[in-house]
């Protein structure tokens, strides 16, 4: 791969072959539905791939690359978007495109996608969500403010009681500001009733 542009191109294309093979190993019944985009390359277009995973348990999974590379194109992210609205750490920030050893690479964070490491991403991607309760709050929180962090996300996934999920609902529902409700909800991650110990 001689350059960033002609690596997104082919990493994708790479990225779509490397899970439609998990899919058949793992026995999920969905394969990755792949749809090539244009994107405008020095000189040339260039067409990579966006890939649309169905998970387990009726969930979906949208690998989607940004329309152009970073500023000073030295890496290309690809969008780690899960249809539940949640974001959480492990793909957060996506996957990157970057230079590495004279050719190109599919990283995750600062790692290398190697086999260990895309393993756990698809395990962390199948897990299942937010359910009951914590699922209606992060609803209305997606319906505000878009995606779930993944502190928010945290946050919900630990409530274990009824008072604390009703409260962190109407904090949603009611916070005058993203990072007011952010900061409502972190303080009633650490919510006790009154009577426990």
């Amino acid at each position: 791969m001689r350059d960033l542009f002609e690596a997104i191109e082919k990493l994708t294309v790479v990225l779509a072959l490397r899970l439609e093979n998990a899919v058949r190993k793992r026995g999920w019944a969905g394969k990755p539905i792949c749809e090539r985009f244009e994107a405008d390359g020095p000189g040339r277009t260039i067409y990579p791939q966006r890939i649309d995973l169905p998970l387990p348990r009726g969930n979906r999974v949208l690998f989607l690359p940004d329309a152009a590379p970073t500023e000073g194109q030295t890496s290309w992210r690809i969008q780690v978007k899960r249809n539940d609205g949640v974001v959480r750490r492990s793909w957060k920030d996506g996957l990157n495109v970057r230079p590495v050893d004279g050719g190109y690479q599919l990283f995750l964070r600062d790692e290398v996608l190697s086999e260990p490491v895309f393993k756990q991403l698809l395990d962390e991607l199948a897990e299942s969500g937010l359910s009951g309760h914590a699922l209606m709050i992060a609803k209305a929180y997606t319906s505000r403010f878009a995606s779930v962090p993944a502190e928010v996300y945290e946050a919900l996934l630990a409530a274990q009681y009824v008072e604390q999920l009703e409260q962190m609902h109407e904090a949603v529902l009611t916070g005058a500001s993203q990072l007011d409700v952010q900061t409502e909800l972190a303080r009633l991650s650490r919510f006790k009733p009154e009577n426990s110990a």
